[in-house]
């Protein structure tokens, strides 16, 4: 809502997954800090940054916390905050589908057997 082209423009440049979480975790704690410690935004300190799931898990949190608010609940504070913490996490993951998963994931891969060579099938089974 409000930090929305901010935060576009700032998650275009980023071309890790690694680098949109970064920014993610860095925009959240501007976002809330201290304040979810003391007041309502409680829920919101426990949303996590770490790995393409838990950014997905915190995002699926945020859209069941804010589907049932109205545009009376818009004003209060943490309700605005709430939302725009949401947009926040729609858009990251809206980056991080542009970007390839990050390096090393990749290679802990395990390769498909089909694709290779039968000598190494056979070496890989043994």
């Amino acid at each position: 809502m409000m930090f929305d082209a901010i935060w576009t423009a700032s998650l275009e440049p980023l071309k890790t997954r690694s680098e949109v979480r970064t920014f993610l975790a860095t925009a959240l704690n501007d976002l809330i800090g201290d304040r979810a410690k003391q007041d309502s935004s409680r829920e919101l300190a426990g949303l996590a940054t770490g790995s393409d799931r838990e950014v997905i898990d915190s995002y699926r949190f945020l859209e069941a916390l804010c589907g049932g608010l109205t545009a009376r609940d818009a004003r209060y504070a943490s309700v605005l905050v709430s939302l725009d913490i949401r947009d926040l996490f729609a858009r990251a993951l809206q980056r991080m589908k542009e970007l390839p998963p990050d390096a090393r994931k990749i290679l802990h891969a395990r390769p498909r057997a089909s694709l290779l060579a039968p000598s190494e099938q056979a070496r890989q089974t043994a």
